[in-house]
């Protein structure tokens, strides 16, 4: 029990400080101070800072779609729940205050490595599917196939999150949604 304890205390100091200062700005050391955790229990649950990045993107992995999931759930109907992606976004962007995207963030400071690279690609390739399922549920007004209906909307999401990021502000979101409401 203890040392779920003491592992989950170094991913969640670790979560904070990727996601707030950056990897490449966050020591070894400062998530040690920070956990409260002996040296040798990080490297005991995490052999190196690269694990723990790992274990972070998929730590935020779950509890995105986990989020995900809880807010869709009273929303009926695909063509809402489409629409209503753009509303979760915007959630996320104002409980986060618009500090962005943590998939999009970890990737651009860490380019090379390639396991990074796979976790990323990996959650916005299962954002992407989940739009799809959604799409191919809808009757939208065939301007565009399924396919790239479905690029058209997570475009216009991860766009629009950038901007929101970029101004500090939930108008991008918002008027990607009435852009998607008008291909569906």
């Amino acid at each position: 029990m203890r040392e779920t304890g003491v592992k989950d205390r170094i991913l969640e100091t670790a979560s904070r400080l990727f996601y707030d200062q950056g990897y490449n700005q966050t020591g070894i050391n400062q998530i040690i101070d920070e956990a409260d955790i002996a040296r040798a229990s990080l490297y005991h649950h995490f052999p190196s800072k690269t694990d723990l990045l790992l274990a972070y993107l998929d730590r935020t992995h779950e509890l995105w779609f986990g989020e995900l999931e809880t807010y869709m759930q009273p929303i009926a109907g695909a063509r809402e729940r489409l629409l209503a992606l753009f509303d979760f976004r915007v959630r996320r962007q104002l409980k986060l205050k618009y500090k962005g995207c943590h998939f999009n963030k970890i990737v651009a400071e860490t380019c090379e490595d390639q396991q990074v690279f796979d976790r990323v690609r990996a959650h916005k390739d299962r954002f992407r599917r989940y739009i799809h399922d959604l799409v191919r549920q809808t009757d939208h007004r065939k301007l565009l196939d399924d396919e790239t209906l479905t690029e058209t909307l997570f475009l216009l999401l991860e766009g629009a999150i950038a901007m929101g990021a970029m101004y500090r502000s939930p108008d991008y979101v918002e008027k990607a949604k009435r852009i998607a409401g008008s291909f569906l």
